[in-house]
């Protein structure tokens, strides 16, 4: 379905703040509202980054939190936010992709139940989901799995994009907020990748660091190292790759790098990779569907 505009949402002005809280306030709330019909609150530029995109949404979504309160639950897709307010019998839905932000009303049971079915038949409808126990009803539909990737092309892909959408919307959702995953792989059991968001960190907020103290640091151990992506040596024998958020490529090259690393070593299939310690500022139950290896501990193929 084609999504309706208010008036031109190309800016943000105190108008269009205030336009978009009613707007907002009334898919919610009111009996008579259009259900099931995406209304585009702003419009993105042609080749917007992340950075631009997060900046030009902040201000019509803190109006819509100032309004309503704060979101029932904390996400994104691969292209767009993925944040949901929930009322007893509706479900508020601020969406969207690259070119433009979206705001729409479903029935909540309706909903609920359309998106455990896609995911159930394969579909993502979103990449992350932060549960910090917000305001709202709990609809009592959750998808505690992940997405597994087919094949190491696809594994880089979901890594680049999960890291993509929390530098573009962790900042505006969750304030301050660091993300993080340790990486483990079978063959290699027990050494650890760290992979992170840290927005404190300016220009260096996108981060991978491996632990590679079973190596005798060498010249040639480094020219190895600095091959795969890594750039710095500490004294404890721990790589690190520090990339800023500003860098359109940033979030590709550190999961190019993951995989380079984790092949490197002797993995074989992204199937032998597991994700541990997921967690976003150590507050609330951080689902990855979309990270592309499997999750510990594992919580069930569905609930």
């Amino acid at each position: 379905m084609a999504a309706a505009r208010m008036t031109v949402m190309t800016d943000t002005t105190g108008t269009v703040r205030h336009d978009v809280a009613d707007l907002a306030e009334s898919l919610l709330t009111h009996d008579d509202a259009d259900l099931d019909r995406p209304f585009t609150i702003l419009t993105h530029r042609q080749a917007s980054s992340l950075v631009e995109r997060r900046e030009a949404l902040r201000p019509l979504y803190e109006a819509i939190v100032a309004r309503i309160g704060p979101p029932t639950l904390l996400g994104g897709t691969a292209h767009g936010p993925s944040v949901r307010w929930h009322g007893s019998e509706r479900i508020l839905l601020l969406s969207g992709d690259h070119g433009e932000a979206l705001l729409s009303a479903h029935e909540a049971t309706a909903f609920v139940q359309e998106e455990y079915s896609r995911f159930d038949s394969g579909g993502l409808p979103y990449t992350w989901q932060l549960d910090r126990h917000g305001p709202g009803h709990d609809h009592g539909w959750t998808f505690n799995g992940h997405a597994a990737a087919n094949g190491w092309a696809q594994t880089e892909e979901h890594l680049a994009q999960i890291l993509a959408s929390w530098a573009e919307h962790m900042p505006l959702q969750a304030p301050g907020d660091w993300v993080s995953f340790k990486l483990w792989a079978s063959r290699d059991w027990g050494r650890t990748m760290i992979v992170s968001y840290q927005p404190s960190q300016t220009n260096r907020e996108l981060c991978a660091v491996i632990d590679d103290r079973g190596h005798e640091q060498t010249p040639e151990r480094a020219a190895q190292m600095r091959a795969r992506g890594w750039q710095d040596l500490d004294d404890t024998g721990r790589w690190y790759t520090r990339l800023p958020e500003t860098d359109p490529t940033a979030p590709a090259t550190l999961a190019r790098l993951i995989v380079t690393d984790l092949r490197a070593r002797g993995t074989v299939s992204s199937h032998e990779v597991t994700a541990w310690d997921i967690s976003a500022g150590d507050q609330g139950k951080l689902w990855v569907p979309g990270i592309g290896v499997d999750v510990h501990p594992r919580r069930g193929e569905h609930f």
